[in-house]
C-alpha cells in the first residue's frame, strides 16, 4: 500500500511545472504579475462596490432613522403624559415595552475652585488634581466632614458650602424596547 502511494506522488511530481531555465523563470514571473494584477483589480472592484453599498445603506437608513426618531418621540410623549397621571405607569405589548430607569445625578465640577477649596485634603493630589470619585463618594456617604444638602456639598464641620460643585438631578430615562 505504501509503495502505491509513493508511486502516485512521484507521478504527480513529474507532472508538476518546474522552473529550470531563464525562460521558465520569466514566464513564472509573468504569471505571478498577472495574479497580482487580478488581486488588485478585485480589490478595486470590491472597494467600489463597498462604496456604492455604503451609500445605499446610508440612504436607506436615513429614511428608517427618521421614522425611528418620529415614533420614539411619539412614544416618549405618550409615556410622559401617562407617567404624569400615574407615576408607576409601565406599558407592555407583544411588540415591546415602555418603562423608565432612574438615573444618577450629574455632578458638574468647577475644578479650579474645588482644587483651591480642597487643596489641603486627600481629594487633591500633590499635583493639584481633584480626585472626583473619592470626593463624590465621601460626600455621598457623609465622610470627612462632607454632606450633600439639596444640590450642594457642604462642609459639616464649618457649615460652609463648598463652591465649585453642584449636583444636578437627572430625569428618568425612558427605555423603549422592541420584541424581536
Amino acid at each position: 500500500m505504501a509503495e502505491i502511494e509513493e508511486l502516485e506522488q512521484v507521478e504527480v511530481e513529474e507532472d508538476r511545472f518546474i522552473v529550470d531555465s531563464p525562460e521558465k523563470a520569466d514566464w513564472a514571473l509573468y504569471k505571478l504579475r498577472e495574479a497580482n494584477n487580478t488581486i488588485e483589480q478585485n480589490k478595486k472592484l470590491a472597494d467600489k462596490n463597498h462604496e456604492r453599498i455604503d451609500k445605499w445603506l446610508e440612504h436607506e437608513n436615513a429614511k428608517a432613522n427618521d421614522s425611528k426618531e418620529y415614533f420614539e418621540g411619539l412614544l416618549q410623549e405618550y409615556f410622559t403624559n401617562e407617567r404624569a397621571k400615574n407615576p408607576k405607569f409601565k406599558f407592555s405589548s407583544p411588540n415591546g415595552k415602555l418603562s423608565s430607569r432612574k438615573q444618577q445625578p450629574k455632578w458638574i465640577y468647577e475644578e479650579n475652585k474645588l482644587v483651591d477649596v480642597l487643596k489641603d485634603t486627600e481629594f487633591v493630589t500633590s499635583v493639584p488634581k481633584l480626585e472626583k470619585k473619592l470626593f463624590k463618594d465621601a460626600a455621598k456617604k457623609g465622610l470627612d466632614g462632607l454632606s450633600i444638602i439639596g444640590s450642594k456639598v457642604v462642609n459639616t464641620n464649618t457649615g460652609e458650602v463648598i463652591n465649585g460643585v453642584q449636583i444636578q438631578e437627572q430625569p428618568d430615562k425612558i427605555v423603549i424596547k422592541t420584541e424581536d
